[in-house]
């Protein structure tokens, strides 16, 4: 369940809020009307580090991001738990997905998605509307057709989750000293 466009549906902003505070415990099923209180028993009242986020990881459409306007439901929704994160100190990065959608010479030639004026665009789209830094935006490709793995998906995607899990690492660092 992620955020979806209606205000009371997909997953609460204040159950996300909570996770990343630690407060949610295990197996917690997210409701989409009651958000998780204190007092329940799926409710952590004394989270420790290892049950707060390490790093919050957004995933938003290349092929989109351009087209939703800065009132959308979900883009405001994604900017409170940003925002959020940001007053927990907890790092932010975003996955741009589906960069081949978004510009045809990327679809063709993956090598040139740090290049091309559509991805750029599309990031700096996304950094405007959602406030995460550009260099915390990462343009990644989905493998949604292919048959067969591919080196250069890979190397896009491992590259944003190493960089994800070193963000994650020295917040633990920090939270820890």
């Amino acid at each position: 369940m992620g955020l979806e466009n209606e205000e009371r549906s997909g997953a609460l902003t204040d159950d996300i809020i909570s996770a990343l505070k630690g407060h949610v415990k295990e197996k917690y099923k997210f409701n989409t009307v009651t958000p998780l209180c204190e007092g329940d028993c799926s409710y952590n009242s004394r989270p420790t580090l290892d049950d707060k986020v390490h790093c919050l990881v957004s995933v938003i459409r290349a092929d989109r991001i351009g087209l939703l306007d800065t009132k959308d439901v979900v883009l405001e929704k994604m900017r409170m738990v940003r925002e959020a994160a940001s007053n927990l100190d907890i790092p932010q990065v975003v996955f741009l997905t589906c960069v081949d959608e978004c510009c045809p010479v990327v679809k063709k030639d993956l090598n040139h998605i740090y290049s091309t004026k559509k991805i750029k665009q599309a990031m700096q789209d996304c950094s405007n509307k959602l406030g995460v830094p550009m260099n915390c935006i990462y343009p990644v490709k989905n493998y949604s057709e292919e048959n067969d793995v591919n080196d250069e998906v890979d190397c896009l995607i491992l590259d944003a989750l190493r960089n994800a899990v070193n963000f994650a690492n020295d917040f633990v660092r920090n939270m820890s000293s």
